[in-house]
């Protein structure tokens, strides 16, 4: 499937023709949308072009912005010390945030790309001529994708542009929605989709990596949760849980590695496979790199969360330290701390040099992305049931979790076992993205902001970041949505309106 990034989905085809022939000879086809879904192939291709728009070809169209969870709190800064490097990714970091941010333009320009492929999807592929269980199939993946741009919309904007059809500018309604409304469509295509999407034990060789039942009841479980609707969160968390298709038999240490495509956890995540012809592969791995190791130092982890993980098993598998034994090419490890504010880099990204491309370029790894894996959905079914009332199986859930790094059983209660289970998601799931999130749906986020910016400040001791004052824009009243990205606005000619503040 990347396959899934580097076929390039067109809905226009053209023959190889020579100069002469081309002028000589008479139009004998021309391809459309009423004749493209012709067959299984072409509504095949279709879809594939959806799952594309997830990570698209180059480094800067999906892929940077998968870090913004991170510097965006306490768990990792900017990193790359370059001050004129990627400055308004910097500017996220610090949140010094306004309208022209280039990243927030290129995060939502390619989630409706996404959103207008879902679109053509839904509405030419059931009047293709295939079986109706085929046409329900791709339908249902077409919603899904469609549901995971509209929630990575609705959590970064707020209320956003809600189009389900294919229509051109002109004839959109470009108003913004609600997020109620963007939620409940969200649910809408989760839900939808969940009916024919095959389980995970289901799927081919050929469609391991497609989305499944699972996936869309695991993100209907997120999406409750971020509108605090506990109980609906803990049925649909359940419902995964108890469909017995994952478990956490791969070791912590494996969850990200890039012989582990697809392992007993993972519940969906972004296949990417590299090809030097096609130019494919993820940018993470060389992105969130060492300098001094092919990298360019961005999004690296935190002192602050460096403390936190202290000597939790996980700390080794996601974060390497200045002088660290990595393996037999790199046993003293050099994170170029010149050019690295935190003299740290992601491990859950690093490739040793035998898994690297023998002509890797930025954009070409062919480690998968996770988005949403078994051990995130059990501390969301632990979150949910101890809002529910229900701390038994919030336990349950949580030590499921901490058994499988050998961490002893937390019999907490109350407030304590709450701030277990958060405790938990960032030892668990620092720098994969999380943490701002998380920190903001859960009302966490200007307080842990404060602290970090307390910590940096006034009681660090650490060599690299003490004394960082990044964050130090963070406003509680603002930060929780970025800004509509301006050029969209002027697009819109103003229908579209911005976000109080900015």
């Amino acid at each position: 499937m990347k396959n899934i990034k580097y076929i390039v989905f067109l809905l226009f085809t053209f023959s190889s023709v020579g100069c002469a022939d081309f002028i000589d000879n008479e139009i004998t086809g021309v391809q459309t949308l009423d004749n493209y879904y012709s067959n299984l192939e072409e509504a095949d291709r279709a879809i594939i072009g959806c799952y594309a728009s997830l990570s698209p070809q180059d480094w800067w169209q999906m892929d940077f912005f998968r870090m913004v969870g991170d510097v965006c709190s306490d768990d990792a800064f900017k990193g790359n010390t370059n001050q004129g490097d990627q400055r308004d990714f910097g500017n996220l970091a610090d949140f010094n945030i306004n309208s022209s941010n280039e990243w927030l333009e290129t995060q939502w320009r390619f989630a409706y790309q996404g959103i207008f492929r879902c679109n053509l999807a839904i509405e030419n592929i059931p009047k293709a001529p295939l079986e109706e269980s085929q046409i329900n199939a791709f339908v249902a993946e077409a919603k899904f994708l469609r549901g995971l741009f509209y929630f990575d919309l609705v959590i970064n904007y707020g209320g956003v542009p809600l189009l389900t059809s294919a229509l051109s500018v002109e004839e959109a309604n470009l108003s913004r929605a609600t997020a109620a409304e963007i939620w409940t469509q969200i649910e809408l295509d989760f839900t939808d989709a969940s009916i024919f999407l095959p389980n995970k034990s289901e799927l081919q060789a050929s469609t391991i990596g497609r989305a499944t039942r699972g996936a869309a009841i695991a993100y209907l479980a997120k999406a409750s949760l971020y509108q605090k609707k506990f109980i609906e969160a803990q049925g649909y968390a359940a419902e995964v849980i108890f469909s017995s298709e994952y478990n956490l038999n791969d070791d912590f240490g494996n969850v990200w590695n890039i012989n582990n495509p697809n392992g007993n956890g993972s519940i969906f995540e972004i296949q990417n496979s590299y090809n030097d012809t096609q130019d494919s592969g993820s940018a993470l791995p060389v992105v969130s790199g060492s300098r001094s190791d092919g990298g360019w130092g961005f999004c690296t982890p935190s002192s602050n969360l460096d403390n936190f993980m202290g000597d939790d098993p996980r700390r080794v598998h996601t974060i390497i330290r200045q002088g660290d034994f990595v393996d037999d090419d790199h046993p003293s490890y050099d994170t170029n701390p010149s050019e690295n504010m935190t003299g740290r880099i992601n491990r859950k990204y690093y490739l040793s040099i035998e898994n690297r491309a023998a002509n890797e370029e930025h954009k070409r790894s062919g480690l998968n992305h996770i988005l949403v894996r078994y051990a995130d959905l059990l501390l969301m079914h632990a979150e949910a049931a101890f809002k529910n009332g229900d701390e038994e199986n919030a336990r349950i859930s949580l030590n499921k979790v901490r058994t499988r790094v050998a961490l002893g059983n937390i019999n907490a209660t109350g407030q304590q076992l709450l701030e277990d289970i958060f405790k938990e998601r960032r030892l668990e799931l620092a720098m994969e993205g999380h943490r701002y999130y998380d920190l903001k749906r859960s009302d966490r986020l200007g307080a842990a902001m404060a602290d970090f910016l307390d910590y940096n400040l006034n009681r660090s001791t650490d060599t690299y970041d003490a004394g960082n004052d990044e964050g130090k824009f963070f406003n509680s009243s603002l930060h929780t949505v970025f800004p509509i990205p301006q050029v969209e606005i002027d697009l819109s000619n103003g229908i579209i309106s911005q976000n109080v503040g900015y």
